[in-house]
């Protein structure tokens, strides 16, 4: 299977040699999208069963393509073609293109010699405007079934979030590259030391970002009686519990100044320092706030890391904390219980009263979940209505009394939606850590053989494993 990955201006769509170029230089730190598509593609043909798949998809004023199955120069006819159609027309199905009547087909079947069939869907930004395409074609005829075009669907969703993810890459990338010009345009924080290392000048900007020792910025006083000043006062967070070993490091690196540096400050504030020596000697520096940019960071990896529906770890991160919890259990013989929770019956709730409802359903559940377990507790949706919560330091009979108030607390609530009460339980299966041998998987398995057996039970109950022992609960 051969793959195609072109990226071009939509204006003029002007091609580029690879990815990287379309977002800015290489190493920019901004992600290639290129693979991302290419594994759609892929995803998509082996979900569907046919041989060639077309993805695109707009970011900004750039647009990327991805084909699997196809030449280069059908993908450039996939481009010129497929995408307009879309925009006019939504999805668009065709069992044999030599039957279709739509105009825009015929132009795709007769520049595509070898496509007999097609499956396309627009992939929409949240505004409902089109941004790009993924299109499955066949070379024989064939009836697209319904669970055909919602797996097409599903996918145009997941290239969406694709996009999504570069666009917020890309505004992050933008965001410091302004930093970086206001840095050149704007001093912000500026200071000058002479060759003897003692402060010649600095703006009214400096002494305010170091507003703890500002009195103390003035001509000719030295850069290391600031610097130990600075942490006499509190000024440095990371100097805290290391102070002399931080005052050393600091001095090193000031007078070999090199890659820039960055800084916590008191309140959760940010820096970075640039520092460069002069001609005579002495040494130039400037101070900018970075805080915003920090604070972005963070959010990026928050989104990450959790679920973007119910607020919980997503399972990729999930698992991740949980082997490490496992392993720190496994050195240290402590106790872990873990519990799998899958919401009864759920798909009753989303065909009775919508999809936004279930949406609704699974928030509020999440939530009412966090405020029954402790802060350092993990909680994880796995997928779906399915959801794994691990209990560092608690053993088998504890996590039962944990699902129980889980499983009651679930019982009684009565979620409203738009007027309308919707009542809700869960099935539980617990299961502990019990021997060196055991992984994040195997405790896994266990506790979703004891949901199992609760679900086949009657649901609404809880299912545990304790010591190699079954204990069950009912409502």
């Amino acid at each position: 299977m051969m793959f195609w990955v072109v990226v071009c201006k939509e204006s003029g769509m002007t091609e580029k040699s690879d990815v990287t170029e379309a977002f800015g230089k290489s190493g920019c730190g901004i992600p290639d999208s290129g693979p991302a598509l290419e594994a759609m593609a892929k995803i998509t043909s082996a979900a569907l069963n046919v041989p060639c798949v077309f993805v695109s998809v707009a970011v900004g004023d750039n647009s990327v393509q991805a084909a699997a199955g196809f030449s280069e120069a059908e993908t450039k006819t996939c481009r010129r073609l497929v995408l307009p159609e879309l925009v006019r027309a939504g999805i668009v199905q065709a069992g044999d293109v030599k039957t279709a009547k739509r105009k825009g087909v015929q132009n795709i079947a007769s520049a595509l010699k070898s496509v007999r069939a097609l499956l396309m869907a627009p992939v929409a930004d949240e505004h409902g405007e089109t941004i790009g395409v993924i299109a499955a074609f066949d070379t024989k005829p064939r009836r697209f079934s319904g669970s055909d075009r919602s797996a097409l669907a599903d996918s145009a969703v997941t290239v969406r979030g694709l996009a999504d993810l570069q666009r917020a890459a890309v505004l992050h990338q933008a965001a410091e590259a302004e930093l970086k010009d206001a840095m050149e345009a704007l001093p912000d924080g500026f200071v000058l030391y002479d060759n003897n290392d003692r402060l010649v000048h600095c703006n009214q900007r400096y002494r305010e970002i170091y507003k703890e020792s500002g009195d103390l910025r003035v001509p000719g006083v030295k850069f290391s009686d600031l610097i130990r000043a600075g942490v006499e006062r509190g000024q440095y967070a990371d100097a805290v519990g290391n102070e002399e070993e931080w005052i050393a490091q600091r001095i090193h690196d000031h007078r070999n100044p090199g890659k820039p540096l960055e800084q916590q400050l008191p309140g959760d504030r940010w820096l970075r320092i640039q520092e460069r020596r002069t001609t005579t000697g002495g040494l130039v520096g400037f101070r900018i706030d970075i805080t915003e940019l920090k604070r972005q960071e963070r959010e990026l990896s928050r989104l990450a890391w959790t679920d973007s529906l119910t607020g919980v770890l997503n399972r990729h991160r999930f698992l991740e904390l949980a082997e490490t919890q496992l392993a720190h259990a496994q050195r240290h013989f402590r106790d872990v219980s873990l519990l799998m929770l899958d919401l009864d019956n759920f798909k009753s709730i989303n065909d009775c009263h919508g999809h936004a409802a279930g949406d609704h359903v699974l928030r509020s559940i999440c939530k009412c979940w966090q405020s029954q377990l402790r802060g350092h507790d993990l909680i994880g949706r796995l997928g779906g209505e399915e959801f794994c919560v691990l209990l560092p330091d608690t053993k088998g009979g504890d996590a039962l009394v944990v699902a129980e108030r889980l499983r009651k607390t679930t019982e009684q609530q009565t979620l409203d939606y738009e007027g309308k009460p919707i009542r809700v339980s869960v099935s539980v299966g617990t299961a502990m850590y019990e021997t060196i041998a055991d992984t994040i998987t195997s405790v896994i398995k266990r506790a979703d053989q004891c949901l199992y057996t609760a679900k086949s039970a009657g649901r609404n109950r809880v299912e545990a494993n304790i010591g190699g022992n079954r204990k069950k609960t009912t409502a």
